[in-house]
């Protein structure tokens, strides 16, 4: 027996994969876990009798003996029913796009590539076949590929996505319906679950980051906690968070990350989970809420990658001109040494700033005989070499600046500009 399977608490990726394998291996029984996230539970109540669909309760999966996993690289996360599996009398093939992991089951073919969504593996060998995508087919591969890249946004996306995701399109591929199954909806249940995170939030300011851990504990079993951790990072503008919530007898772990600076891989694994840099889970299995979310604490270290600073990005040395320098000769100084600014500085004090546009400014009035203090920008603000990347981005939005000196004992020892942030957010 030939069959397709992924993970439970199946997503829209992991559903576009089970039927995009399928045109692949069209002999092949695909499987769908009894768990499944609330978006897509949402999709099957209309369109299931669209797909040929197994149910694994519905499997007797002593008599598999080849196994297509998709979006899954793990026997461990197939669920309970697959405890008869024989790995060593099966052949198996694995599609997946996550970083492989040390529970990586033994293959004997795989395709594991760092795309967006793992069902844009498969789109690209339905093109390579040219075989044929139904608009309800193209719709669901969409639903895949839009869900795991964040509409596109997340950094895991590649060309690659938007190549299947412009194929889907020329396959009739309904939009409105994406938009639709995408935005899901809190329940009432739900909704009163991030509440008391969102009441409960612990805010840790670390490394120039914003990281939140939110714990707590409520009778029987809630869905949709990862949707409710990617609302509560909404709501509180931190750069990555943490929902800690006992369901029943087991701890689940939820984090979700909005800083290139993240990664929640380390710190679920840890816990035997797993998932992409900014977005992850782990169930702890018959374990003490307060026991967990001290380890969890413990662990937060790991999800930081290390701050880019001041010192590492700033341009320097710095070309220091005293108040009564004239504009002209300052302009001359700029444009020999490449600068668009100059720190003023008197008795050993930062007094100013003077900048291109100051000069310009001067130069306008026919005053470039005039010295710079009667144009440079007075009280500037500055940072220390220790200043980190978002600490900088910060300042330089709030206070609509393109440069900051940067400090130390007192003297300017660099400048960082617009520049340099741009060459390193696009590095």
């Amino acid at each position: 027996m030939q069959v397709i399977i992924s993970h439970v608490n199946t997503d829209f990726d992991a559903l576009a994969s089970l039927i995009a394998a399928s045109r692949l291996y069209p002999d092949a029984a695909v499987v769908i876990p009894n768990e499944q996230t609330a978006p897509v539970r949402q999709f099957l109540a209309i369109y299931r009798d669209s797909f040929d669909l197994i149910e694994d309760t519905h499997v007797d999966w002593t008599e598999v003996t080849d196994m297509i996993l998709v979006d899954v690289a793990s026997i461990s996360r197939l669920g309970n029913h697959t405890g008869k599996l024989d790995e060593g009398q099966m052949t198996i093939t694995v599609y997946d796009h996550h970083t492989p992991g040390e529970n990586n089951v033994k293959s004997d073919h795989e395709v594991i590539e760092p795309v967006g969504a793992t069902v844009t593996l498969l789109i690209e060998e339905i093109i390579k076949r040219g075989l044929p995508v139904s608009p309800l087919e193209a719709t669901l591969f969409g639903l895949g590929i839009y869900t795991d890249t964040g509409a596109f946004t997340f950094p895991n996306t590649t060309s690659r996505d938007f190549i299947a995701a412009s194929f889907l399109l020329e396959q009739d591929m309904n939009l409105e319906v994406i938009q639709r199954f995408s935005d899901y909806k809190l329940n009432p249940d739900q909704q009163h679950l991030l509440t008391q995170l969102f009441s409960e939030a612990k805010t840790i300011d670390q490394d120039g980051l914003t990281l939140i851990v939110s714990a707590h504990q409520i009778d029987g079993f809630l869905i949709e906690l990862a949707t409710i951790t990617d609302k509560l990072l909404e709501l509180s503008g931190a750069d990555a968070v943490l929902t800690v919530v006992k369901m029943e007898k087991h701890v689940h772990i939820v984090g979700r990350g909005n800083s290139n600076r993240i990664d929640l891989r380390p710190l679920l694994e840890a816990f035997g989970g797993g998932g992409h840099p900014r977005a992850g889970s782990a169930t702890v299995r018959k374990s003490e809420l307060d026991d967990v979310v001290a380890q969890v604490d413990e662990h937060l270290d790991l999800i930081l990658k290390k701050a880019v600073i001041a010192r590492d990005i700033m341009s320097h040395p710095v070309e220091i001109v005293a108040p009564d320098t004239r504009v002209e000769d300052v302009e001359s100084l700029i444009e020999q040494r490449g600068y668009s600014g100059c720190p003023v500085m008197e008795d050993g004090r930062l007094i100013g700033i003077i900048t291109l546009r100051d000069i310009d400014k001067a130069n306008r009035h026919d005053l470039g005989h005039a010295p710079v203090k009667a144009f440079m920008r007075e009280d500037p603000v500055t940072i220390k070499p220790e200043t980190t990347m978002e600490e900088i981005e910060e300042l330089i939005i709030t206070h609509n600046i393109g440069r900051l000196p940067v400090m130390e004992d007192g003297q300017p020892v660099g400048i960082v500009t617009r520049t340099d942030i741009i060459q390193v957010l696009h590095s």
